[in-house]
């Protein structure tokens, strides 16, 4: 028994297979990488995904309050203000890390953490 060699197969732009895999490999890369200038779509996904838990701790007890009972309402209140204030915190919290050392006259390298 053998193992037939590879054939090279060729798609319909007369590419072959691992050429058109490389491109798209290439394309979606090229669409990853673009980090520097990401798209408004890019950052409403990447947005959503990170405060997924926030979202669903709001939007579930609303639409539990609209089906079943008016206590959810509340639920979904605190929720959204306790939110809002965590993004207060850090907001505060990046603010008075990034004025730190400008304050002090110190200059920190990337990567570089001051004291």
């Amino acid at each position: 028994m053998f193992t037939p060699e590879p054939k090279p197969t060729t798609d319909h732009t007369g590419q072959s297979t691992t050429e058109a895999v490389e491109a798209r490999r290439a394309a979606d890369l090229a669409i990853y990488t673009n980090a520097k200038y990401p798209t408004r779509t890019t950052q409403t996904v990447s947005w959503i995904g990170w405060h997924f838990g926030e979202l669903s701790g709001v939007v579930v007890p609303l639409g539990l309050g609209a089906a079943v009972w008016d206590g959810f309402y509340a639920l979904s209140l605190l929720t959204a203000l306790g939110w809002a204030a965590n993004e207060l915190r850090l907001r505060r919290q990046q603010r008075a890390l990034r004025t730190r050392p400008a304050a002090r006259g110190e200059s920190t390298k990337d990567g570089e953490v001051s004291q």
